[in-house]
């Protein structure tokens, strides 16, 4: 099974762009050629002009989405200094995740080439978190974590939250685990020693950082934009009880 990596004229990045939604949505594996040619009024041939399969058709297209996330986390963050590109770095994945719905999630997990190419984007995605917690904490911004450390759990548990056992359990949404999981991120590794709880100021060149290490047992106020997941979760526990 192969894709076309060509550069698709412009009818075709149409074609794909139009494709993109659908299967965002429906996911891939109940949908069929012939239903997609109907309802964007083309020919099947045209799809089998950008791929060779229906298969083939979707990993264009989810590549193509994943591409596009990967580069739009990086503008952001390259964009602003360290200690503020977090936010625009994960961003995109937060908000890309309020569009793959749990259809497209369960068809991506049992098809082997899809969650290969998942894994690998969340592999690209932490390599760039990693950095970035490297240079805060090389500049004292950060708690004295190993940057390693930080992107291989932050990996191990977007893994997990897209399990549906996981979901069940827990009660959230996928969207729902992903926004408090980059949330208890952001909020888990900042100092706590600035005032008024915001991120200290990055040290002058030549300037020691300040030696006040908190405990990690210390935890950043509650966002009022994350309480509600959390609850949303809380009562649908309570009902299964």
């Amino acid at each position: 099974m192969t894709t076309r990596r060509s550069s698709p004229a412009p009818r075709e990045e149409e074609l794909l762009d139009r494709l993109e939604p659908i299967f965002l949505k429906e996911g891939f594996r109940k949908v069929t050629v012939a239903d997609l040619a109907s309802r964007l009024r083309c020919s099947r041939r045209s799809f089998y002009e950008l791929a060779d399969s229906k298969e083939a058709l979707f990993l264009r297209v989810f590549d193509r989405y994943l591409t596009r996330l990967r580069e739009q986390g990086a503008r952001g963050a390259a964009a602003v200094p360290p200690q503020q590109a977090f936010e625009p770095y994960l961003m995109p994945a937060i908000d890309a995740a309020r569009k793959l719905s749990a259809t497209l999630m369960q068809d991506m997990t049992a098809y082997p080439p899809a969650n290969a190419m998942w894994e690998r984007h969340q592999r690209e995605r932490m390599e760039g978190l990693r950095r970035l917690v490297e240079r805060c904490v090389e500049q004292g911004l950060f708690r004295g974590v190993d940057p390693y450390l930080v992107a291989e759990v932050m990996a191990a548990s977007l893994r997990r939250i897209r399990e549906p056992a996981f979901l069940a359990a827990s009660g959230l949404s996928y969207r729902d685990a992903v926004e408090e999981l980059y949330g208890l991120l952001l909020h888990g590794l900042f100092r706590r020693d600035a005032p008024d709880g915001q991120p200290p100021r990055a040290p002058a060149p030549g300037e020691k950082a300040a030696a006040r290490k908190p405990a990690l047992s210390e935890k950043a106020p509650a966002s009022p934009a994350r309480e509600k997941p959390a609850r949303r979760a809380a009562s649908a526990r309570s009902a299964r009880r």
